[in-house]
């Protein structure tokens, strides 16, 4: 084993170690009439995440990337999903929206919720991608689907109990000095404040910090969280947004390394180093696995899954 793999075992087990400290698990499976959140373990960077109301039905925010269409629908098929009430995509990124289209060949979809984002952004900001999430709309309306432009202000039925908001981003977007595509979409991105019982799960896309700072202003009474998904990964350093949240859980969803990131940064670690510190359990895909946070609008029980390649 080279000197290199060796780093990372020892560093992502020392950040597991971080993670896990003073948790108190309860393992079991919660009873009906509970909300699921299932964050998938995608092979590559992206994001997909899986919820089931206590009205059994399912909807999915981000679907992945393109490379994990597959795995991403043999998941949904493995939690018996055989219908999706909504599907949400958070920003108009590959990571994000690649594995729709899959997703509309296996499923039943009823609506698909996207923000303003691909029809708004300027001409100087549009992207190959921008392109895409329009061509998703196109073929999601010809197969039937509803399309629904969702941002900060409207509120979604997703069933009796269930109290959806979404908090992100303005209806016109979010613009700062000197935008650029790629920062630009992602502090853009859809943020969903999801209510059950006493309990609270934020929902933040590829959130920048300095969309962060502004909803902070806007909503810092409302950011407070039992769960939160951690903004871009574990790519994201906002010490005033992990403080204003708060989780009780925070879950990310990465890869175990980007050796081609300019500073080869290992985002479950600094999702550790940043929500840690204000008091969260944190769970990273490439560590744990499949995770699932189970409520009845009181108790939180989580559990995750790791598969171990034979």
């Amino acid at each position: 084993m080279d000197r290199r793999k060796w780093i990372r075992i020892f560093v992502g087990s020392f950040a597991i170690a971080l993670a896990v400290l003073g948790a108190n698990w309860n393992w079991g499976l919660a009873a009906e009439g509970t909300l699921k959140l299932t964050v998938v373990p995608l092979r590559n960077h992206g994001l997909a995440v899986v919820l089931q109301t206590p009205s059994e039905d399912f909807f999915l925010v981000d679907t992945g990337g393109g490379g994990d269409a597959q795995l991403l629908c043999t998941c949904l098929k493995g939690l018996g999903v055989s219908r999706l009430r909504g599907v949400v995509i958070s920003h108009t990124h590959g990571d994000h929206q690649g594995g729709f289209r899959a997703v509309l060949e296996n499923f039943a979809v009823d609506t698909l919720y996207l923000s303003p984002l691909d029809r708004k952004t300027p001409e100087s900001l549009r992207t190959r991608e921008t392109d895409f999430s329009l061509a998703l709309r196109r073929e999601a309306e010809e197969r039937g689907v509803r399309v629904e432009e969702i941002f900060a202000g409207c509120r979604l039925d997703w069933g009796p109990g269930v109290e959806v908001d979404v908090l992100w981003p303005p209806e016109d977007l979010y613009f700062y000095p000197n935008p650029q595509p790629h920062g630009f979409c992602n502090g853009n991105s859809v943020v969903i404040r999801l209510q059950y019982g006493e309990r609270v799960f934020l929902l933040p896309g590829d959130l920048t910090e300095g969309a962060a700072a502004v909803l902070i202003e806007k909503e810092k009474g409302r950011l407070k969280s039992d769960v939160v998904v951690v903004p871009h990964h574990g790519f994201f350093g906002s010490k005033a947004f992990a403080e204003a949240v708060a989780a009780e859980v925070a879950l990310a969803s990465c890869i175990v390394d980007y050796r081609d990131h300019p500073t080869r940064n290992v985002p479950g670690i600094q999702a550790v180093q940043l929500f840690a510190p204000v008091g969260s359990r944190v769970f990273v895909t490439a560590w744990h696995g499949e995770i699932t946070v189970e409520t009845d609008g009181s108790d939180l029980k989580v559990r995750s899954y790791q598969l171990i390649p034979k």
